[in-house]
């Protein structure tokens, strides 16, 4: 996912996952339904679209 985003960074906790900036503001996502809506906010990509690039092509 960090691909779609410019000034962001996600990272994997045990927990889930972090979408930092680079000024240390950060959301912790719990469910990967949190991450897609956090990277979708950010990137202004529809939330299919960075669904899609989250996920292999036989998990769709």
């Amino acid at each position: 996912m960090s691909e779609v985003l410019r000034r962001h960074t996600v990272r994997a906790i045990p927990s889930g996952w972090v979408v930092a900036t680079l000024t240390g503001s950060a959301v912790v996502c719990r469910t990967y339904d949190e991450l897609v809506g956090a990277v979708a906010e950010r990137s202004g990509l529809g939330i299919a679209s960075v669904r899609e690039q989250g996920l292999p092509a036989h998990a769709v």
